[in-house]
């Protein structure tokens, strides 16, 4: 009798345990010894690396998730509903435009995100992009490359930064923090556009603040800084691009849908505008064939501007620490819909 108790009680315990499971959907890191570290502390835990590449083998790895981390997946409406269990999602970045984050708020689930982790490295991406394109240092590679040691005075005219200005379309951390590096370290003059910021908090980053117009006709480096939102998509479009200097280049470590793709592409194909550095496209990963990677005006990246090891380091333990957060009991402090999300929790 003695025993059939110990082992019924054993039983009962077993059933009371609850095993959290959190589904990482998809990454580029080289492994997951962040996340494991983060999530520690987290008792009884299932760690499942999905590797998802499409919506139904998201849907089937996440139905009984705790917790999902997700980098590159589309989070629809669709995916989201099918989130039995969910308490948070955390994305490998800042950016939500992947994420239905309506949809995630009326479930009462934690959307979380990391605006730090890229402390200063796109805003290295984009002054290093304004260089090399003002130097026109991939010209100057492939002319090299084909055995031409010269310089073609009749049509490369690369400027003093000192006499040139940058534009900034949105003035947020990252857009300030390339701000400083040119304007200090450089001498270049500096504006922005921001309608959601005044001449004077404009000012306090060191720019003078214009109208988009006013931005496209003066700069001779336009830096596209704002989300991909409904109301930023096609922000930049022939009519901005237009309005630019024949030797003004453009650059975008944004979002690829802000400027429209083909306006952009037979500017660049006509010689309308000098060039662009681009490190974010509306179609990722770019096909080989696409028009970008035939033009010898452009430098391409592959959405590589918040990349160092310190920064990847960075967003896996943090991403994975708001998960910890809310699978402990605890308010997530990276968290982007947390009063919508918790008005809704059961």
């Amino acid at each position: 009798m003695l025993i059939c108790v110990i082992f019924d009680n054993w039983f009962k315990r077993k059933e009371l345990e609850v095993i959290m499971k959190v589904v990482i959907c998809d990454h580029v890191f080289p492994d997951i010894e962040q996340e494991k570290q983060a999530l520690s502390c987290v008792p009884e835990l299932e760690l499942v690396d999905a590797h998802c590449t499409c919506k139904e083998e998201v849907i089937a790895a996440c139905a009984d998730a705790d917790a999902v981390l997700n980098q590159y997946n589309y989070l629809t409406e669709e995916v989201v509903n099918n989130l039995k269990k969910c308490k948070v999602v955390a994305t490998y970045g800042i950016g939500l435009d992947k994420i239905d984050v309506d949809a995630l708020s009326r479930r009462g689930i934690y959307l979380c995100n990391s605006p730090d982790y890229n402390k200063c490295e796109v805003a290295d991406h984009i002054a290093t992009m304004v260089m090399a394109l003002n130097r026109q240092l991939v010209q100057f590679t492939d002319r090299m490359r084909a055995g031409k040691y010269d310089i073609p005075y009749e049509w490369m005219k690369p400027q003093r930064p000192c006499n040139q200005t940058v534009g900034f379309v949105g003035y947020g951390r990252i857009a300030r923090q390339a701000a400083e590096r040119l304007s200090k370290g450089f001498g270049m003059n500096v504006i922005a556009y921001d309608p959601f910021l005044t001449e004077a908090q404009i000012a306090s980053g060191h720019a003078k603040k214009v109208e988009l117009e006013t931005l496209m006709r003066e700069a001779d480096f336009v830096s596209i800084n704002v989300s991909l939102l409904p109301t930023t998509r096609n922000l930049i479009g022939a009519a901005e691009i237009t309005l630019m200097k024949p030797t003004a280049f453009l650059i975008n470590c944004s979002r690829g849908g802000i400027v429209n793709e083909n306006a952009l592409i037979d500017a660049l194909q006509s010689r309308r505008i000098a060039g662009a550095g681009l490190d974010t496209f509306e179609q990722e990963p770019l096909p080989k064939e696409h028009p970008f990677c035939k033009l010898d005006n452009v430098i391409l990246t592959p959405h590589a501007a918040w990349y160092t090891t310190d920064a990847m380091k960075s967003v896996q333990g943090v991403a994975a620490q708001q998960v910890a957060l809310v699978l402990t009991g605890q308010e997530p402090t990276r968290c982007v819909n947390y009063e919508e999300a918790k008005k809704n929790r059961v």
